[in-house]
């Protein structure tokens, strides 16, 4: 995936974002706030959308097209 190096770099650094955020919240006693419920949900309840961003950028760089 050589091609595709700035994407998942980028992708990575939005994901350690998200973890500063709800640390932040947490530790700013914000875990009750519907912000931080939204960030949880991107950062650990979004696996099948992972893997569909993986699957793609796989297609792309083949040539090979995927279903889901």
């Amino acid at each position: 995936m050589k091609e595709y190096r700035a994407t998942l770099r980028l992708l990575y650094d939005y994901d350690r974002a998200l973890v500063d955020v709800i640390q932040f919240l947490d530790s700013h006693k914000h875990s009750n706030q519907p912000i931080r419920e939204t960030v949880d949900k991107l950062l650990n309840h979004s696996d099948k959308l992972k893997k569909a961003v993986e699957l793609e950028l796989q297609s792309h760089e083949t040539g090979v097209r995927t279903t889901e």
